[in-house]
């Protein structure tokens, strides 16, 4: 049997798989309006409106008031009284915001808009990021204005009609006019009070010029007594909707604990239809554990809120309208109770290392699988030749040509090997002829020991084809999720019809490319393969083909190039193998002649 082929095979199988998880597994849905039936009582299932928009007024305003708990049978909690925790002053007069406004914060890496309803953020636009629109990027989706449900409102999904209460009125801002962040920093208070009712609420949102962390402090007092902070995140980050993009999104909820991330992937959780509508589902859960920190994420942003306080609590829910067959609209919401400080920005490694000292090993957030210490490693020797060549295309291009330039050595002799190999595939049959019955354990033994003395005389490793493949699967497999994850590529050109490296091939060149390269390799490649294994080794540039055609095209760039310059180093192999076996033919009828001669 080629090892070195059923090896291969079984990797790049391996590679499918994943590649196809990740990629091209259920496809997350796309945010958007759902008209819900908010005339429910507390505890009953919500309902959809038959045509989307014959809500009644009532249904209207309770949407406007982001009263979705009905949708959502969670058991309430009691309010803490841990005696040890110092109560804030008892509430002595109403604090109240008048009419609503909207505070504007600037630093130099983002403008922030809070709202002074709810005290929570209306928008917060990256100023070095765009999205697929050409626009600065809003990491606030459009669709949180479906339900005024916005990020810092309080969890509106439980039973307690007080925080719901609490996100619709009024605040007090205590520098509501529009702020540049200087270096002494600068920080927005948002207060509200009800004598009535015994509440007081503070929200302080704390900022620097030259960060995505803002620093969170909120209160919540009733009847004297602390409460725990329930804080909402959602319902989508970015406003991405081009569909290639959408694809590949993955939004998700990762958690870190010090060693491992545990995720929440919202378009794979499984979703219980409500009662009176099998269209709208939801689902709902909680993070058991203790995390330093807890991210609500896409493939290239990040909200990481600080969860190493031992009274965090981190939950998660979920609507999903299946009104639209092909892309349902979900709706996934994080609530992270008593949260930290927050960062708000790109998941990228420099700008995560410099926050590791508030949110511990920060970088976690971009997982780049099995092998990534190499994918960083080559991290930087991409960004180091792209520091030299401005079009991340061809940084690409170029990284690839140096790395198969170091790979080239394991290449030359695992092509060495298998043509060896391949000379002694008449001995071998002859061997394997000769034991007719594999399966019988003495006749097996005898065929491998006749076998291994065949190799060492001919001075052949069985492994050595398969070896040194193996070798380059790690780095070969960093680099795939590397281009896979990093910002780097996203919104990069290379050339003509590619516009954006984090985005497939529109005319689908590369991937075709990297196909018939493939194939021609295959023939190319010394083999021992037989039947349907060979066979097997051309229909799988074929599958792959089909798998990789919707990936983004860094990664295709990368795998058609890599193939190319293969091309010219098996050319180079096959040409040297051939002067070798050339040379010892020759030199092995010098011999003979040499012997014939001392005969005579």
């Amino acid at each position: 049997m080629d090892t070195k082929r059923l090896i291969l095979a079984i990797a790049l199988s391996i590679i499918v798989i994943s590649v196809y998880q990740y990629f091209l597994g259920p496809k997350p849905p796309v945010s958007g309006p759902v008209e819900l039936d908010r005339s429910a009582a507390p505890g009953e299932t919500a309902q959809a409106s038959p045509d989307g928009a014959a809500a009644v007024p009532a249904e209207r305003e309770a949407r406007r008031n982001g009263d979705v708990s009905s949708l959502f049978a969670r058991e309430k909690k009691e309010d803490p009284t841990d005696p040890e925790k110092n109560p804030l002053p008892q509430v002595e007069a109403d604090i109240r915001g008048g009419v609503e406004r909207d505070v504007v914060v600037e630093n130099d890496l983002f403008s922030a808009v809070f709202t002074s309803r709810g005290a929570a953020l209306k928008s917060l636009v990256l100023k070095n990021y765009m999205d697929d629109e050409k626009k600065p990027l809003d990491l606030v989706a459009r669709s949180a204005d479906r339900f005024s449900i916005y990020p810092f409102h309080f969890e509106p999904f439980s039973g307690d009609e007080m925080f719901r209460r609490l996100n619709n009125e009024i605040y007090r801002v205590s520098n509501p006019a529009p702020v540049r962040v200087g270096a002494e920093g600068h920080e927005v208070v948002f207060e509200f009070a009800e004598t009535a009712a015994g509440i007081f609420v503070r929200k302080t949102f704390r900022f620097q010029p030259d960060t995505f962390v803002i620093d969170l402090d909120i209160q919540v007092v009733r009847n004297g007594k602390i409460l725990d902070v329930p804080l909402v995140f959602g319902p989508d980050l970015e406003n991405e909707r081009d569909p290639d993009r959408a694809m590949q999104a993955g939004l998700k909820i990762g958690a870190y604990d010090g060693s491992d991330i545990t995720s929440v992937v919202f378009a794979k959780e499984k979703a219980l239809p409500t009662t009176d509508n099998p269209k709208i589902e939801t689902a709902q859960g909680v993070l058991n554990g203790h995390y330093y920190w807890t991210a609500y994420e896409t493939t290239y942003f990040a909200a990481i809120f600080d969860t190493s306080s031992k009274d965090s609590e981190v939950r998660w829910n979920l609507i999903r309208d299946r009104s639209d067959k092909e892309q349902p609209i979900l709706y996934a919401y994080m609530t992270v109770v008593n949260p930290g400080p927050v960062y708000m920005g790109p998941k990228d490694e420099e700008i995560l290392a410099g926050i590791t000292d508030r949110f511990y090993h920060a970088n976690k957030v971009i997982e780049y699988g099995w092998f990534g210490s190499i994918a960083k490693i080559m991290l930087k020797g991409i960004n180091l030749v792209h520091g030299f060549v401005p079009n991340y295309g061809w940084a690409i291009v170029i990284f690839t040509f140096f790395l198969k330039l170091v790979l080239f050595p394991l290449t030359y002799s695992s092509s060495v090997s298998m043509a060896k190999m391949q000379t002694l595939q008449p001995k071998i049959k002859a061997i394997k002829k000769k034991y007719r019955n594999p399966k019988d354990p003495e006749q097996r033994q005898k065929m491998n020991v006749e076998m291994m003395a065949l190799y060492k005389q001919e001075k052949v490793n069985p492994a050595g084809g398969c070896l040194p493949m193996l070798l380059q699967l790690p780095i070969l497999w960093g680099l795939f999720r590397l281009l896979a994850v990093s910002i780097s590529v996203r919104h990069e050109p290379w050339i003509l019809w590619i516009r954006d490296l984090s985005l497939k091939d529109p005319y689908y060149v590369l991937p075709i490319l990297m196909g018939v390269t493939q194939i021609i390799l295959q023939k190319m490649t010394p083999s021992t393969g037989e039947g349907m294994q060979k066979k097997m080794m051309y229909i799988m540039p074929v599958v792959i083909t089909i798998f990789v055609a919707n990936l983004p095209s860094g990664l295709t760039l990368y795998w058609a190039v890599s193939n190319v310059l293969q091309l010219g180093q098996q050319r180079f192999i096959n040409k040297s193998i051939y002067a070798r076996k050339k040379e010892e033919e020759h030199q092995q009828k010098a011999l003979k002649r040499r012997k014939g001669t001392k005969k005579k």
